[in-house]
């Protein structure tokens, strides 16, 4: 899902967009130097080509692990990737993957408790969905937690920028589980049930006791003048001390969820070496793939990345010499028999997308000027550059980009009306006159000349007109130092892209001439109309005996 900043404009250059888990015997507590970190077996950080196809459900999980008495499911910092968008191969992570891991090792008897570091969806200001869809998609991540029976989750700033009282009332709306756990910050009357200091898991005959810290620096940062209305917050050091004496009195293993820089994690783990697992925020989006042990090995410092696309799992068991194991495990296609993950796939795939369609998103976005084009032109869509740039605009029809719109209309994976998508697969979406719906601004489906050239009707209508000529020109040199093609060609949907080899694909320089009288006329508003329509009916699937470019 999505993921370029917000008013950046979606580029000619976007094919599929951003549209991205028993009794115990003896003592349960930690001699030194027992803990055992394990390196990922479940796949490599980079998939590569050939990855192994999904299997069938029936292959056991951590087959060299025997089953533990107790488990640990830790994610976080998912910043709003609810499933990988399907625009390149190889993509990991995804909600619908993680209800597959739980399930399938719950069916292995094993007694799994999922908490989350929060972080669960991008900065509002920052998010090309826009604030209400972003809050629309961290209900849907909510109900994703719910249905996965997570335990507990941290408080994030992240997600607080939301507004405090919206997150708050989500979290209030969802009833006993899962709960936000805080040593270090206190709710106002009302809230009580919400943010707890900690929480006790029960994982088969064991307790697995909760709690987390937040850097109260980052809360600070937070322009939300509610906060400190709802919301009390504490240095967490000294509030940790009574939840870590109190964590340890009733519960097998203690764990902490510590929102804040690395060094954070690293100085509540030595202060308070009660704690088994401390899971850290992380720096990079792939972690390693082993934990930080501390305080002699007794304590286990995680952190699982960034976008969901790895999870770690804490495994306790009663042998002496190895009472914990950590694994991480990537989120890749191994997840994706058919099937799986049934519950979140419709979360996601119709719940999400009737309520974007309900509350009208995409139609309702608020709207910005193309600072770049010259006051006063609009967005009129490639068929008014055909009646002068015919083979240039048969160029681009041979492209997937001419088709952009279509690859949202998977009837079971419709992404119609999901903002972070519709960013990449229309022309001017974010601008004044730019894309709207298929109903209102058909004409403007796919990635189009003006995604690049900017709004080009004054240049229609006075093609001749030299400043009008001049804001619509573009080099392909300033195209690349400007990283257009980034802005929808990202690390994410096309990893692989560099503008060298695929700029050759679509250079559609000189591929025109200008000589006959017809190329210097302007164009008036019907006949624009009439172009429009025009395009619509060039735009439908049909072959045309050439060869499409591969971009």
């Amino acid at each position: 899902m999505p993921l370029r900043p917000q008013g950046l404009p979606a580029v000619i250059f976007c094919w599929v967009s951003l549209i991205m888990i028993g009794c115990g015997q003896g003592d349960s507590k930690k001699s030194p130097s027992t803990v055992q970190p394990v390196s990922d077996s479940e796949s490599t950080a980079k998939v590569k080509a050939g990855e192994p196809a999904p299997d069938d459900g029936s292959s056991k999980l951590m087959a060299d692990w025997p089953t533990p008495v107790a488990a640990l499911l830790i994610s976080g910092e998912q910043n709003g990737y609810l499933e990988p968008c399907g625009c390149t191969s190889g993509q990991l992570g995804g909600l619908k993957r993680r209800h597959e891991l739980c399930e399938r090792l719950k069916s292995q008897g094993w007694n799994l408790v999922p908490v989350d570091l929060g972080g669960l969806i991008k900065d509002p200001g920052a998010s090309l969905g826009g604030i209400e869809q972003t809050k629309i998609k961290f209900t849907v991540a909510l109900r994703a937690l719910k249905t996965m029976n997570y335990q507990a989750v941290a408080l994030a700033a992240s997600d607080l920028k939301l507004g405090t009282l919206e997150v708050l009332g989500q979290y209030l709306n969802l009833g006993d589980t899962p709960k936000i756990v805080s040593a270090n910050v206190k709710p106002t009357a009302g809230f009580e049930q919400t943010i707890v200091p900690l929480f006790i898991a029960q994982a088969g005959s064991k307790k697995i006791g909760i709690t987390s810290v937040i850097d109260p620096g980052s809360l600070d940062k937070l322009n939300d003048p509610t906060l400190k209305d709802l919301l009390t917050v504490l240095p967490a050091k000294e509030a940790l001390a009574p939840i870590a004496a109190e964590l340890e009195a009733k519960s097998d293993w203690q764990v902490l969820l510590v929102q804040g820089p690395a060094e954070l994690a690293k100085s509540m783990a030595a202060a308070y070496p009660s704690f088994d697992v401390v899971v850290a925020s992380s720096v990079y989006e792939d972690p390693t793939a082993e934990a930080d042990k501390v305080n002699d090995g007794k304590t286990l410092i995680v952190n699982v990345g960034k976008k969901g696309k790895y999870n770690g799992l804490i495994g306790f068991f009663p042998d002496s010499d190895q009472p914990i194991r950590y694994q991480r495990i990537t989120l890749g296609s191994r997840y994706d028999r058919p099937g799986a993950g049934e519950p979140i796939r419709k979360l996601i795939d119709e719940d999400f997308q009737s309520e974007l369609k309900a509350a009208k998103v995409v139609e309702n976005f608020p709207r910005r000027s193309h600072l770049s084009a010259t006051p006063g032109a609009s967005f009129v869509g490639a068929g008014a550059c055909k009646n002068c740039h015919p083979a240039t605009y048969a160029k681009w029809m041979t492209s997937k980009h001419s088709h952009a719109y279509d690859a949202l209309l998977n009837p079971k994976r419709n992404r119609e009306f999901d903002a972070e998508c519709i960013s990449c697969h229309t022309t001017g979406f974010e601008y004044e006159s730019g894309w709207v719906s298929a109903e209102k601004t058909p004409y403007l489906k796919g990635n189009q000349c003006e995604n690049c050239h900017g709004p080009a009707s004054l240049h229609a209508g006075d093609p001749d007109n030299p400043k009008f000529k001049k804001a619509m020109a573009l080099t392909s040199e300033l195209a690349d130092k400007n990283m257009l093609c980034i802005r929808c060609h990202d690390s994410d949907n096309s990893p692989k892209f560099s503008f060298a080899t695929f700029w050759p694909q679509i250079m559609h320089k000189k591929l025109d001439t200008y000589d006959k009288p017809g190329s210097h006329k302007g164009l008036n508003a019907d006949e624009i109309a009439r172009l429009q329509k025009a395009l619509l009916a060039d735009q439908q699937p049909k072959d045309t005996g050439l060869k499409k470019a591969n971009y």
